[in-house]
């Protein structure tokens, strides 16, 4: 039996999350439920299976930003996902962590856009040596259910290289009206962020709900650890630091 479970969505919960993807995706009901269906069946699996759709599911509402997006080099989409632990709670308290952007890297072309979840907890490989997982997993084991989600739900690069670009701002705006709606849907005690760009436009939205900052947990933030810390930023160090203060946070709920 695996220690963590994937994506079960509770009552209507998957049904409103469609209803806001469908805003910006052209991906029906059964796709989307087929999609996370696959994805928890490969939960436990070693290596890193892929899953790709065709470019024509994203449409801007900047139709001066379409033909970037159709020239663009590579193109990234991370779906939301839920982790708790599997175990005979049914009413687990939910915690949001919010990130940037579903950031990709390529060395060739991709005419199909490469569909994940943010920071690919969706694979066990990626779970094991996982900066990311390494937090989650503090809260996990406390017993919430830890929503994951990025601000803007696509990454597209420029058309000659994975270097990225914005996106435009009628469509930034329109994932941060879905972001809103999300925690609306998910109704979570804390929101946390990761990464300034991720804890600036949270604190910029009119949201109440507590919202705890912290740096990226990946590696190129690792002077910000260091200064938020006044310790070596390794491993151990983070988780612990991580611990403190979250869970000294909730501990008022």
């Amino acid at each position: 039996m695996p220690e963590y479970l994937f994506s079960q969505f509770k009552d209507n919960e998957f049904e409103a999350l469609h209803r806001e993807l469908s805003k910006v995706f052209d991906i029906p009901q059964v796709k989307l439920q087929d999609l996370y269906a696959v994805m928890q069946q490969e939960f436990e699996v070693e290596g890193y299976p892929e899953h790709k759709l065709t470019r024509n599911i994203f449409h801007s509402f900047d139709e001066s930003f379409k033909t970037r997006y159709e020239e663009s080099f590579v193109i990234g989409v991370d779906i939301p996902s839920i982790l708790e632990k599997n175990n005979s709670v049914l009413n687990k308290k939910t915690i949001a962590i919010i990130g940037q952007d579903p950031l990709r890297k390529s060395k060739v072309r991709l005419e199909k856009i490469g569909i994940a979840t943010p920071y690919a907890l969706h694979l066990q490989n990626c779970r094991k040596r996982s900066r990311y997982f390494d937090l989650i997993k503090v809260l996990l084991d406390e017993g919430y259910r830890v929503y994951l989600t990025d601000i803007f739900k696509i990454w597209v690069s420029e058309a000659n290289s994975d270097r990225g670009i914005p996106l435009s701002k009628k469509d930034r705006t329109q994932f941060i009206q879905i972001l809103k709606t999300e925690l609306e849907i998910f109704e979570p005690l804390a929101v946390v962020t990761w990464g300034n760009v991720a804890s600036s436009t949270v604190r910029n939205i009119n949201l109440n709900i507590k919202h705890l900052e912290f740096p990226h947990p990946s590696g190129a933030a690792n002077a910000t650890w260091r200064k938020i810390m006044r310790k070596p930023a390794t491993r151990e160090n983070r988780i612990n630091f991580w611990q403190e203060k979250v869970l000294s946070y909730l501990s008022g709920f």
